[in-house]
């Protein structure tokens, strides 16, 4: 049977909910990722460890955006009737 407009709305939020989630853990593992590149300051430049940290940044945004995307799918694909 095809799902109520209510059912729809309600799923949305569940995948809303479940990209939130996916965005904080990527965060989680850009903040661990930070950590472990500071650990390395004694042994390398300062401009190498910034190049790292950019990168880790570069990352975490390029995966965040790609969240949002499919997040925005999934929400459409769920609206239509």
């Amino acid at each position: 049977p095809p799902l109520s407009e209510e059912r729809r709305k309600e799923l949305g939020k569940v995948a809303s909910k479940s990209s939130e989630e996916a965005k904080v853990s990527v965060r989680t593992h850009r903040r661990f990722g930070i950590d472990e590149i500071s650990k390395l300051k004694d042994d390398h430049s300062a401009d190498a460890i910034k190049r790292l940290e950019t990168q880790v940044q570069d990352l975490t945004n390029s995966f965040v955006i790609k969240i949002d995307e499919l997040l925005s799918v999934k929400q459409n694909e769920l609206l239509e009737v």
